[in-house]
């Protein structure tokens, strides 16, 4: 029990600090690939996240790319209409894949 309160004054102690300065985020710039209708893709995938998470992927298949536009709509709601998001994965596979298909 004395741990447990020692631990709380604790964690009120660090939540309750004051920073001294002001905390700066370093800008990290994501850029991606021209062509190939990129306007498609950023008008779409950076709704919702950075290019920076494509780019974390790493390269990978056709079917991977497919499978991850699909899951963006019927999963998580994305409005995109089927021919761009056949649009996007030929996108995504020319600048950020390779075609297989074997699932990566």
């Amino acid at each position: 029990m004395k741990k447990l309160l020692v631990l709380s004054a604790l964690l009120a102690t660090v939540a309750c600090a004051q920073v001294s300065k002001p905390i700066e985020m370093p800008y990290v710039d994501y850029p991606m690939a021209k062509g190939d209708h990129d306007e498609v893709a950023q008008q779409y995938c950076l709704i919702c996240h950075s290019w920076g998470y494509i780019l974390n992927q790493g390269t990978k298949s056709r079917p991977y790319w497919t499978g991850t536009v699909q899951k963006m709509v019927n999963e998580f709601k994305a409005p995109i209409g089927k021919e761009d998001q056949q649009t996007i994965i030929n996108y995504l596979v020319k600048h950020y894949g390779y075609e297989s298909t074997a699932q990566h």
